[in-house]
């Protein structure tokens, strides 16, 4: 066991110094940690034993992003509360929290789970996302959340059980869900207003079967068990999904270029500076797009080269092709091809193909094939 304390006469370590110190013991082989904090950042994570052994941390007073990107195999325990972002991108820690947290509280969480033993602030659980290989990220709230909680949710599990909250306006906060296309929230108390496309629903039995042995699991970590009786009556709880897309006027899914061309404000303020004609080019462009175009100029075959099907153009150059083929063999996009005439042959770059990323000229032993910037080469070539 490893216990640090952040203050050395009355001089506080850096956040920096901190982590390279846990770190360090890490690397060492340590796994349970007990850090007396004075608001550094980024404790918890992401971090790792080389044999496979959990790493356990116990902090108090951390500061924001504890448990951040915390890995599986790894517990925090804060002593009382926390500040922003606790379990930031959780990659499958336990966090747990027995005080109150900050803002953003399992922001962007995508496994794991994070247990908070009192309130959370504005916009906890936002951009919550499950990836189907992997258990789904859960965030549990003993009291309830602020503001824009659970905005642009992606998946997950989360559970506000709004202890000594009843009598308040919504337990979610205003305008939660914003956004929401994937995931639950269970709650149990008062809710304001929700956005069109989510919808309140009674749980089912799979639903109570998960909530109540979630439930044992949460109040044991956040040291509250007797308050198991109260919050098990399953009447008083509902769940948060957002509709399926074809109930809230989509068909199937959901397509870009439908919703600019009939949904997009027509005659909007940038309708006259961003003509769309809804093409879309691909990550490496080609043709006209090139930023370089490659041309074979030898000048041991009468001056001639080739770019495409374009007449030959005569071209001074300082070699004459071997045709040994190392640039067909090299061409990553398989653009080039050799044209047989009948005094000599020819090499093309096919401009439907080529990218322009100058292989050709890079393995040419002869130095035929030469890069061009696209802006110079004459119109059609």
């Amino acid at each position: 066991m490893l216990r640090m304390n952040t203050l050395h006469n009355h001089e506080r370590m850096s956040t920096q110094d901190l982590l390279l110190a846990i770190e360090a013991a890490v690397d060492r082989g340590e796994t349970v940690f007990h850090i007396k904090a004075s608001g550094q950042h980024d404790i918890g994570g992401p971090l790792w034993n080389r044999d496979g052994k959990k790493l356990m941390f116990t902090v108090s007073n951390p500061g924001q992003r504890v448990g951040s990107m915390c890995l599986p195999d790894t517990e925090v325990l804060v002593e009382g509360s926390a500040s922003a972002d606790v379990g930031w991108l959780n990659a499958g820690g336990r966090i747990t929290v027995r005080g109150d947290a900050g803002d953003t509280a399992g922001h962007c969480a995508a496994a794991g789970a994070i247990y908070i033993g009192g309130r959370a602030g504005a916009r906890s659980g936002s951009l919550m996302k499950h990836d189907p290989m992997y258990e789904p990220p859960e965030l549990w709230v003993l009291k309830s959340v602020g503001s824009f909680s659970f905005e642009f949710m992606g998946g997950g599990k989360a559970v506000v059980c709004g202890y000594e909250s009843q009598t308040m306006p919504s337990i979610l906060g205003e305008r939660p869900c914003v956004g929401m296309v994937g995931g639950v929230v269970y709650f149990r108390g008062p809710v304001s207003s929700l956005p069109p496309d989510v919808c309140v629903c009674a749980l089912t039995d799979d639903d109570i079967a998960w909530l109540d042995a979630g439930l044992e699991a949460f109040l044991s970590a956040i040291d509250r068990p007797r308050l198991r009786k109260e919050l098990s009556v399953w009447k008083h709880w509902q769940k948060i999904i957002p509709l399926p897309q074809e109930q809230h006027g989509c068909e199937g899914a959901f397509c870009m270029t439908q919703f600019r061309a009939g949904e997009w404000i027509e005659n909007g303020i940038f309708s006259d500076v961003a003509p769309d004609d809804f093409a879309v080019n691909g990550l490496v462009a080609v043709g006209e797009y090139r930023l370089r175009v490659p041309v074979w100029e030898n000048f041991g075959s009468a001056g001639r080269c080739s770019l495409d099907n374009s007449p030959a153009r005569s071209l001074t150059s300082a070699g004459a092709c071997r045709d040994c083929k190392i640039c067909i063999k090299s061409c990553p996009q398989k653009a080039i091809t050799r044209k047989q005439t009948e005094e000599s042959f020819d090499y093309m770059a096919d401009s439907r193909r080529c990218t322009g990323c100058g292989i050709c000229a890079a393995v040419c032993p002869c130095d035929i094939w030469h890069m061009h910037p696209n802006r110079d080469m004459p119109q059609g070539d």
